[in-house]
C-alpha cells in the first residue's frame, strides 16, 4: 500500500515505505495535471537523507517542470514586475542619485566626472561600498537576506524547504540591482583603460600592502582565458587561494605558500578568521526575554504603535513611535497593556510622573534595534558607549561575541551562491565549475552571469578584508 495523509500544513508519508516506494510517489506527483509550482520546486532542492531520497532523474524531472510552468507564468504576464537600470553620466550634480518610477524600476545614476577624478585601483575598488553601497556604514554586507526585509505575506505564504535560503522581493531586487551595477561597471572600466580583475590583482597584491602592511608576497592571478565559461574555472580557485592566504596571515602573520599547498583540503567560508577578537555582535537566541521584548519594540505586528492620538500617523513600530512622539501609557487599551508591562518589568522602559513612557537605556535599546533589523552588529563600528553597553550585555547573557571574517548571514550568502553544504536550493556556482558539472560552454549568458557573480563575490570578500585590517591597524594605534 502506497499512500500519504495530511496532518495540518504538512504532508506526511508512511514510515514503512521503502525509500522506492516514496520516490514513486514523488514521480506520479510530478507526472500528475494537478501539480503546485511550490512542490514541485520542493522536490527538486530536496535533501537526501538516509530514509528518504531521489534520484538524479527525478530531481531533473522536478526542474524541468519548474522551468517550464515558471515560462508559462511570465509568458501570461503574469505576477508583479520591477527591474533596475544602471547609468553613468557625465555633469551628474551628485556623484551618485536613485529614484523608483511608477513602474517599479529603480533608477541609478553615478557620476562619471568622479570615478574618472578617482581612478587609482584602491579608489576604484571602494566605488562599491561608496557608489554601489555593497556595504552598510558598519562595513556588512548589504545584499544579504534579512528576516527583517521580508515583508508578513513574503513570510507566511508560500511552502519552503526548512533548508532554503529565504529571499524576498527586497532580496532579488538587491541581487539583480548589484549584478547590474559591476556588470555595467566593467563597461565604464573598460572604456578607461581598465578592468574588474586588474582592480582585484593591485589591491590584494599591493593596496592592502601599502596601506596596512598586509603580507608582501601575497598572490592573485587574473584569468587570460577569453570565454566567460573559462574564466570562472580559473577564477573560482585563486578566490580560495585568497581566502586561504588571509587565513594563514591571520594565524602566522605571514604567507608560507609551500604550507598552502600542503594543506590541499578546501577551506569553508565559516573557517576564515579575523584578525579583531569580539569583532560581531548577535542577539542570544536562547534568552527568550530578550528575543521577546526586542520583538515588542520592533516588529510591525504588535499594534503597540496604534494608539490614540497617533493612529493615523502611520507609525509601524512602537519604537518609531516612541521615538518621534510623546506617549502616554494611560491612552493604551487594556489589551495592550500586558506588553507595555512585560517592558516595564524586563527594565526597557518606565512611566515619568506625567504619565509619559521614556525608555530607560537608549544605547541597549538601539543595539538591540539594530540586532533585530540587521541580525548581526559589528562591535568595532559602534561608538564608545555603545561598545562599553554591549559589554555589559554580553555580561548580563543578552548578547554573543563571534569572530571571524564574514558574519553569520554572510557566511549564508556565500554558502548560498557558491555551493550546497547549507542551502538545498544554492546555486552551487563553486562546486559546478570546479568538478565540470556546470551549464553547456555554449550556454554563454549562464557563464556570464556566473563570471560577474563570481567577480561580485570576490569584491565582496576584499572589501571585508580590508575592513578588518583597517580594524587591526586602528586598534594597534
Amino acid at each position: 500500500e502506497i499512500g500519504v495523509r495530511l496532518v495540518g500544513s504538512e504532508m506526511c508519508i508512511r514510515d514503512s515505505l521503502t525509500t522506492v516506494n516514496k520516490e514513486t510517489i514523488i514521480l506520479n506527483y510530478l507526472n500528475s495535471r494537478e501539480t503546485n509550482l511550490n512542490y514541485v520546486e520542493l522536490i527538486q532542492n530536496l535533501r537526501n537523507k538516509n530514509d528518504f531520497k531521489i534520484s538524479d532523474k527525478t530531481r531533473l524531472k522536478a526542474k524541468r517542470l519548474l522551468k517550464r510552468e515558471t515560462d508559462k507564468l511570465f509568458a501570461n504576464q503574469q505576477g508583479m514586475k520591477y527591474g533596475v537600470t544602471i547609468s553613468f553620466p557625465e555633469n551628474l550634480p551628485k556623484i551618485k542619485d536613485g529614484f523608483v518610477d511608477d513602474n517599479l524600476i529603480a533608477n541609478y545614476s553615478y557620476s562619471l566626472d568622479f570615478i574618472k577624478k578617482n581612478k587609482s585601483p584602491y579608489q576604484l575598488f571602494l566605488n562599491f561600498k561608496y557608489l554601489f553601497e555593497y556595504l552598510d556604514n558598519q562595513n556588512r554586507i548589504n545584499l544579504v537576506s534579512k528576516r527583517s526585509e521580508m515583508g508578513v505575506i513574503e513570510r507566511i505564504i508560500g511552502v519552503h524547504s526548512q533548508n532554503e535560503y529565504r529571499g524576498g522581493t527586497s532580496f532579488s531586487l538587491s541581487q539583480i540591482t548589484s549584478y547590474s551595477q559591476i556588470f555595467i561597471y566593467s563597461q565604464v572600466l573598460q572604456n578607461l583603460n581598465n578592468s574588474l580583475e586588474d582592480i582585484l590583482h593591485l589591491v590584494f597584491t599591493n593596496a592592502f600592502q601599502e596601506r596596512y602592511s598586509f603580507a608582501v608576497n601575497s598572490r592573485f592571478s587574473i584569468p587570460t582565458a577569453t570565454s566567460h565559461f573559462e574564466k570562472v574555472r580559473l577564477l573560482a580557485p585563486e578566490f580560495e587561494s585568497a581566502l586561504k592566504q588571509f587565513k594563514l596571515y591571520v594565524e602566522d602573520g605571514s604567507i608560507d605558500f609551500e604550507l598552502l599547498q600542503i594543506s590541499s583540503s578546501p577551506s569553508t567560508i565559516k573557517d576564515i578568521p579575523s584578525l579583531n577578537s569580539k569583532k560581531y555582535i548577535y542577539l542570544n537566541e536562547i534568552n527568550e526575554v530578550m528575543v521577546g521584548c526586542s520583538k515588542i519594540f520592533f516588529s510591525d505586528q504588535t499594534h503597540l504603535a496604534y494608539v490614540e492620538p497617533f493612529k493615523d500617523d502611520k507609525y509601524s513600530t512602537f519604537f518609531d513611535l516612541l521615538a518621534n512622539e510623546e506617549v502616554k501609557f494611560t491612552n493604551y487599551e487594556e489589551h495592550q497593556k500586558p506588553r507595555l508591562n512585560y517592558l516595564i518589568k524586563n527594565g526597557f522602559i518606565r512611566i515619568d510622573k506625567n504619565d509619559f513612557i521614556q525608555i530607560v537605556n537608549p544605547a541597549r535599546v538601539l543595539i538591540i534595534k539594530d540586532l533585530y533589523e540587521n541580525e548581526v552588529g559589528s562591535y568595532y563600528h559602534y561608538p564608545i558607549d555603545f561598545q562599553q553597553e554591549a559589554q555589559r550585555m554580553a555580561a548580563e547573557n543578552i548578547i554573543n561575541f563571534e569572530s571571524s571574517l564574514f558574519s553569520k548571514t554572510e557566511q549564508a550568502y556565500f554558502n548560498y551562491f557558491l555551493n550546497k553544504s547549507e542551502f538545498t536550493n544554492g546555486l552551487d556556482l563553486r562546486n559546478s565549475y570546479l568538478h565540470g558539472t556546470q551549464a553547456d560552454p555554449n550556454e554563454i549568458e549562464k557563464h556570464e552571469y556566473a563570471y560577474f557573480t563570481y567577480l561580485k563575490l570576490i569584491f565582496l570578500a576584499f572589501l571585508k578584508i580590508d575592513d578588518d585590517l583597517s580594524i587591526y591597524r586602528a586598534a594597534k594605534k
